[in-house]
């Protein structure tokens, strides 16, 4: 998931917390002020509360291929909403993952870029996307050939917008529908292997519940749901902004990205402990079939599922946006093992993940 705010005394904190974990008590140097900074009357300055529209991209990558979702957590916008799927011609009423990195059976050659029948190659890089369970069941055929609706509905804050939802088509004809609260707000002319980026014209708040349809004769899937809420927030006026950019893991592992690598100089085969350390034996690497010590940068990025993979995809994405010279990142290459690390030692992997993942879906200024 991007998000569009990072503030260099959040990183600070964050890496902190971390030191303080392992520990160390000599954070602050002698001479430090652990009062912040004095105003002009010699008292501390208050932080100052602003309200902000903070947006972040659902892209699903937490999840792995063929998990059933009910309900979804973004934690960016303290929000939570549940989902319900109802295909058009089927008795399965269940939205699932669908990844388009899939070669081997179970595979669904319309929402793939390679392989054998491959007919999408605009997915290359799309990496998961929510499709809609064939009747003949997920196993066999991946997403429906009949189309059908998600209700995402239960949303547990207010002011939330949807900007943006990229769909995936698997037909030949135009195919996806974007609903909020019974008004169609956008439709897809997208053919047959291709992913537009729906975008309605107007934006108007979620009061009750949003519709992603795919119509009755089609099949497809849908991707990167950029969400946005007023929420508010708080900065330090003793610290000047800055950073406040980042890329994703989506946007580090596609191919089409050697510029961004190049610039870098890291080639994509270095070993993730050339960069990190040690990755924990109890990996979850079924792809590769990798032993932690053999995974590259590169790999680490494709790594699917939630926990530790987690940690060390965003990890990885957080290295390279770091070591980027054309990315303002919040964190140095040494503060992302830092985090790292002290995740792994101090066995609270959770709070590290959401920092990074929070500083790599920021702008992209490489996109």
């Amino acid at each position: 998931m991007r998000t569009q705010k990072g503030r260099a005394w959040l990183v600070a904190a964050a890496v902190l917390l971390v030191v303080v974990g392992c520990g160390d008590e000599s954070v602050l140097a002698p001479d430090s002020d652990p009062l912040g900074p004095i105003g002009p009357d010699g008292q501390p300055l208050a932080a100052i509360g602003t309200v902000e529209e903070i947006c972040t991209v659902l892209d699903f990558e937490s999840f792995s291929h063929g998990d059933i979702l009910t309900s979804i957590q973004v934690p960016e916008l303290e929000l939570s909403f549940d989902v319900t799927a109802w295909p058009a011609h089927s008795g399965l009423p269940s939205s699932r993952i669908y990844s388009t990195d899939t070669m081997a059976p179970p595979g669904d050659p319309f929402l793939a870029w390679a392989g054998s029948g491959a007919t999408c190659p605009e997915c290359l890089g799309l990496g998961n996307v929510l499709v809609l369970e064939d009747g003949a069941g997920f196993s066999n055929q991946g997403a429906s050939d009949f189309g059908g609706t998600f209700f995402l509905d239960g949303f547990s804050q207010p002011d939330v917008r949807l900007r943006s939802v990229k769909a995936v088509s698997a037909s030949f004809d135009a195919s996806h529908q974007l609903w909020v609260d019974a008004e169609q707000l956008a439709t897809s002319s997208a053919a047959l292997g291709a992913v537009q980026e729906l975008v309605p014209a107007v934006e108007p708040p979620i009061t009750s519940f949003v519709e992603l349809v795919i119509l009755s004769s089609a099949k497809g899937g849908f991707d990167d749901l950029q969400l946005c809420r007023m929420m508010e927030t708080t900065e330090d006026p003793g610290e000047s902004e800055q950073g406040g950019e980042g890329c994703t893991v989506s946007f580090w592992k596609k191919t089409g990205n050697s510029a961004a690598w190049t610039a870098i100089g890291l080639p994509p085969q270095t070993p993730i402990e050339e960069l990190l350390g040690d990755v924990p034996e109890e990996l979850a690497n079924p792809e590769q079939k990798l032993t932690p010590s053999e995974l590259s940068i590169e790999q680490a990025l494709r790594l699917r599922g939630g926990k530790v993979n987690r940690l060390v995809r965003e990890a990885a994405a957080a290295y390279l946006n770091a070591a980027s010279p054309d990315v303002s990142f919040d964190l140095t290459t040494a503060e992302v093992e830092t985090l790292f690390r002290g995740a792994l030692d101090g066995g609270k992997q959770d709070p590290a993940t959401k920092t990074l993942a929070g500083f790599n879906h920021q702008v992209c200024p490489l996109d």
